[in-house]
């Protein structure tokens, strides 16, 4: 990987996934971003979003988008949705090899920096969706595949986490999460595996010391 100056807040990053290269726009310098969040928090006449973890590149979607590729799944014409997308890897890989891509995440500032980084990697503009899972009245449709990265941070959320994906799971749906080892994620799925098989592997990517945990559950309904 490499990185070149673009402007003040933003920067450019290569990133390779097995054979597959992305360019990914991202922010130059995450703590800047969240002292200025922090800053701005100081403000009680401002009704700010969650933090910017958005525009940081995490272990678990290199993680993530990795795993998909050596896989080697018949991508193309599938349904994927990426729940929590942030700059979007793995919804970009799967794009480039042919799945109809949808997005969502409930930071607002994701929007723009995603197109941006689908016209730099040549790629459509992906569908993206200004949501949270949390919302119960969410329809978005079914999809053949439900991914995210990183998005097991909150346990008491789990149960809201699992009724979103299965309102938009397909009847043979597979669900792929990878995280980067967080302490309660064993607590995560226990309805999706009532549904299904559920799988735990384990994956080292370039560059980081500990593995990604990869959790597929192939719903059998």
């Amino acid at each position: 990987m490499n990185n070149r100056s673009m402007n003040n807040r933003f920067t450019i990053k290569s990133v390779a996934v097995a054979q597959e290269r992305f360019e990914l726009e991202l922010f130059a310098d995450l703590d800047r971003e969240f002292s200025a969040h922090f800053d701005e928090l100081s403000d009680p006449a401002k009704d700010l979003p969650e933090p910017p973890l958005f525009g940081s590149l995490w272990p678990a979607a290199e993680g993530l988008a990795n795993y998909l590729l050596q896989k080697d799944w018949p991508l193309r014409g599938q349904r994927v949705l990426e729940i929590g997308c942030g700059l979007g890897l793995p919804s970009l890989l799967c794009a480039k090899l042919g799945a109809q891509v949808e997005t969502m995440d409930h930071h607002p500032g994701v929007a723009s920096l995603l197109a941006r980084n689908c016209q730099r990697n040549k790629l459509k503009t992906l569908t993206f969706h200004l949501a949270s899972f949390q919302n119960t009245s969410a329809r978005l449709g079914t999809f053949d595949l439900i991914i995210g990265s990183d998005i097991l941070y909150e346990p008491d959320l789990y149960p809201k986490l699992e009724d979103f994906i299965l309102r938009h799971a397909a009847q043979k749906c597979l669900i792929i999460i990878a995280d980067p080892g967080r302490y309660a994620v064993s607590r995560f799925g226990s309805s999706l595996k009532t549904k299904g098989q559920y799988k735990l592997e384990k994956l080292m990517i370039s560059g980081h010391e500990l593995p990604i945990e990869i959790h597929s559950f192939q719903l059998t309904r």
